[in-house]
């Protein structure tokens, strides 16, 4: 394998760590996502062969490149949540299952806090 060097395009796996990482998700969080799953350090490796080719002196300085580069759209990526299913009808996405169960407890919530409002009137 060879050296990576600035300016070389990211790898598929740079880049899906790079994308967890850019939501939030910890390198060891970011290696149990993949498929097939990795170590925490390989996720780590991957991601410093992302700061060598974008020239980037962190993960926020990455994410910001790569969103500069076009490699990352900037668009924020919530899930489990209303806001994440609603980010993903508007986009036309297919909703994952993670965002429907988090839509189906907004809704149970909502209903609940409507029904109190109600009896407290």
């Amino acid at each position: 394998m060879s050296t990576p060097r600035f300016g070389q395009p990211l790898g598929a796996r740079e880049t899906q760590v790079l994308l967890l990482v850019s939501d939030g998700l910890s390198y060891g969080e970011a290696a149990s996502r993949l498929q097939p799953k990795v170590s925490e350090n390989t996720a780590k490796a991957h991601m410093q062969n992302a700061f060598i080719k974008l020239g980037a002196r962190s993960a926020a300085h990455a994410v910001f490149l790569a969103c500069q580069a076009g490699i990352l759209d900037g668009r924020p990526r919530r899930h489990g949540d209303h806001a994440g299913y609603e980010a993903h009808r508007r986009r036309g996405e297919t909703i994952c299952d993670l965002c429907r169960a988090g839509e189906r407890a907004h809704r149970k919530a909502m209903k609940k806090t409507s029904k109190q409002n109600r009896e407290a009137a």
